[in-house]
């Protein structure tokens, strides 16, 4: 049983992963706007990392389905 409970507090602890994006993508948005990005340059930015993570997981045979 002790083993069981470890398991328990381990991913109870273990950070939700999404959450944790959804924050970051908020404060990079917010930083950069306060930086003088327009929201162009912001869209701009993120098509250039959407068009990176695809070719990525082309790359590494991954379905794009599954990824979003």
């Amino acid at each position: 049983m002790p083993q069981e409970r470890e398991m328990q507090d381990h991913h109870s602890t273990t950070p939700d992963l999404a959450a944790t994006a959804r924050i970051l993508a908020r404060s990079f948005y917010r930083e950069l706007r306060s930086r003088g990005y327009s929201a162009r340059h912001v869209l701009a930015l993120s098509s250039e990392l959407i068009g990176l993570i695809t070719n990525d997981l082309r790359r590494n045979g991954e379905e794009l389905s599954s990824a979003a």
